[in-house]
């Protein structure tokens, strides 16, 4: 695990809270869509943890839009602290059209800058209104980005499968099902019980 070993900030008193200050609308949709069906994917393998500050030595802090650490206690949080907390498997950012601008431009810049230097392994990219993904992986301490695509089918999300088109975003379970919402899921949960239950098959043997 790689450390931040930058030039020393001195202690700040730093928010707790994470502004959206670069969400659209559709920026919202997406990472809300998106933290629920990586909650249900990872449920009880991982923590999913959604528009969080990530603080490090309480000195410096980003705001990806979501977290997926694997090693991490099940807790209500206001900052994800590095140190105590380990540093996240895979981070996920939503663009909008406001990272163009100066002020976003720079602030996606410093987050993957600091994402590095502490070791996150993979980060993510979605720019839904370009209908594109970009995976970036951690090589000596600095994220490093492949090649766009309209597609994720990598290794990293559970088995989640991602398909973009500008102004939509398709998630695709690994059972080959699309992704609608939370509820949806649960209630076809609840109808497999039950029918498993009609059979005489105890749904929780399964």
């Amino acid at each position: 695990m790689v450390l931040y070993h930058g030039p020393m900030a001195p202690r700040v008193d730093l928010p707790e809270e994470a502004p959206d200050l670069t969400a659209t609308q559709l920026h919202n949709e997406v990472g809300v869509r998106l933290y629920d069906v990586l909650r249900f994917l990872f449920a009880g393998r991982a923590t999913v943890i959604y528009d969080i500050f990530v603080r490090v030595d309480e000195t410096t802090q980003v705001a990806p839009d979501l977290l997926i650490v694997h090693e991490a206690p099940h807790e209500l949080r206001r900052v994800y602290r590095i140190p105590p907390d380990p540093v996240p498997d895979v981070t996920i950012e939503v663009l909008s059209p406001l990272n163009d601008r100066a002020f976003g431009r720079r602030k996606l810049e410093q987050k993957r800058a600091l994402l590095g230097a502490i070791g996150v392994p993979v980060h993510l990219e979605l720019d839904p209104d370009r209908g594109r993904i970009t995976t970036w992986h951690n090589i000596g301490a600095e994220l490093v980005p492949g090649p766009p695509s309209d597609r994720y089918d990598g290794d990293h999300l559970a088995g989640l499968r991602i398909e973009l088109s500008p102004g939509q975003v398709r998630f695709w379970l690994p059972d080959g099902r699309e992704y609608v919402d939370a509820a949806d899921e649960s209630a076809r949960a609840d109808r497999l019980a039950e029918a498993l239950r009609a059979a005489g098959i105890n749904p929780d043997s399964v």
